[in-house]
């Protein structure tokens, strides 16, 4: 019964209910039927409000507006996909978090998890966030509405996110489970097949990725990205590549002090992962004590 309660206590933590079809995609480390799961569900003190099961049955209002506000999301999405072929050795990029999911409130952001050609992880982060920030799209304050907040990056030597994982970190699996690839969508299922080890966890949300329809087509980069790697894909590059590192290093660094609650960075030559308020232990220690108390 545990491994179809977690869904429902993690997704509480962000007020979002499920349906049924929902819980058995998000169901922990097994595979059941919706038959089964509306038996179990019933002989739990679980709440019901339509097809939605929760743990407060206030979220279930809040539903259709977060979806509605989503769809605002996802068109400044489309509006910006153009920069994304304007940034040399981009691989794939996807949304992740609250939008994936169509659950946004009026203090979110959108959130991206990006894959880098091999040895160019800071390469692109720098390009990337140089365009966000002369277009004024980049989260800087907190002020974020409808802001862009690449947060990852990975090249295509590390996008095995195992490696990044605590001991039952329902929160990793969970967040690469729902990636909605929005640029080069093609180039998905290498991920994909990087991070086997999620059918272990939610195998029917590994059998069942979030695809997204107006995504799934063919990118390819621009003239201007095509002749930076060009200039920038030999030993000229990997200097330029060391120059980024060093530079961005500096000035994650001082926002770490500056910022950090209970950080999580990791600054490496094939890995940038910068979290400063890191919530994954809490989140696994809040589902575990719930379920003690009530599994």
């Amino acid at each position: 019964m545990k491994s179809m309660l977690i869904p429902l206590v993690f997704f509480s933590q962000f007020k979002r209910p499920l349906t049924l079809k929902q819980i058995r995609r998000y169901t922990w480390g097994e595979e059941r039927s919706e038959v089964d799961l509306r038996r179990i569900l019933k002989r739990t003190g679980i709440k019901q409000s339509g097809d939605f099961y929760c743990l407060d049955e206030y979220h279930v209002l809040e539903v259709r507006p977060r979806q509605k506000l989503a769809e605002k999301f996802w068109r400044q999405v489309r509006k910006y996909e153009w920069l994304f072929a304007n940034v040399p050795f981009i691989k794939m990029v996807a949304v992740s978090n609250t939008l994936s999911y169509d659950n946004v409130t009026e203090n979110s952001d959108i959130d991206l998890f990006v894959v880098a050609a091999n040895g160019r992880v800071w390469t692109v982060r720098a390009w990337l966030l140089l365009w966000m920030t002369i277009l004024r799209i980049r989260v800087r304050s907190p002020k974020k509405f409808l802001k862009f907040s690449p947060e990852m990056f990975v090249d295509e030597s590390a996008m095995d996110l195992s490696k990044c994982a605590l001991a039952n970190d329902y929160h990793l699996a969970y967040w690469v489970a729902d990636f909605v690839p929005v640029w080069r969508a093609d180039f998905f299922d290498r991920f994909w097949k990087s991070n086997y080890w999620l059918k272990n966890q939610l195998p029917v949300a590994f059998r069942s990725p979030n695809l997204r329809q107006e995504f799934v087509k063919k990118d390819c980069s621009s003239w201007f990205a095509w002749g930076l790697e060009k200039i920038l894909g030999g030993s000229f590059g990997d200097r330029i590549e060391m120059w980024a590192k060093r530079r961005q290093t500096k000035i994650i660094e001082k926002s770490r002090e500056r910022l950090g609650i209970n950080p999580s960075v990791i600054l490496d030559d094939n890995v940038i992962k910068v979290h400063f308020n890191d919530k994954r232990a809490e989140s696994r220690e809040f589902i575990e004590d719930w379920l003690a108390r009530n599994g």
